[in-house]
């Protein structure tokens, strides 16, 4: 696995834990394109996320792209799980919620806030080019 793509319950409106199935179809494609793959994981409560995060070290993740969810409760855990990972990510809000402290800030990429679903597409397309894995991607142009 290369990319590692997390949501949190709540991240999208009508839409509780997941991604709807045409968006994680585009993201996979979009990812063999480039050479790499995407592991989607949908969490079903902040401690999962929590859980998901730290279960990523040391299998081969390269960049995580994740939603924090709607509830504050465990912003700080999640947090510093993302700064104990070591590597690039990218906060995606698919819904409404504030950003999460990350203290090691070099790993942190962006946060993408206000694009639903489709903000998972530009993150990705972000987190290929930071891979400089961007020729496949011709069409789009991130800005890095």
């Amino acid at each position: 696995m290369s990319i590692a793509i997390i949501t949190a319950p709540n991240g999208l409106v009508d839409q509780p834990a997941g991604l709807p199935r045409e968006v994680v179809s585009q993201l996979v494609e979009r990812a063999a394109q480039a050479g790499r793959t995407v592991a989607v994981r949908a969490c079903s409560s902040a401690t999962e996320v929590v859980d998901c995060l730290r279960q990523l070290n040391g299998n081969g993740t390269e960049f995580v792209l994740f939603d924090p969810g709607a509830h504050s409760l465990s912003r700080s855990a999640i947090g510093a799980c993302v700064s104990r990972l070591g590597k690039p990510s990218i906060e995606v809000h698919a819904g409404p919620c504030p950003a999460v402290e990350i203290s090691s800030v070099a790993d942190s990429i962006s946060v993408i806030d206000g694009y639903g679903a489709q903000g998972y597409v530009l993150g990705l397309s972000i987190a290929l080019e930071y891979l400089g894995d961007a020729e496949c991607e011709n069409r789009i142009h991130v800005g890095t």
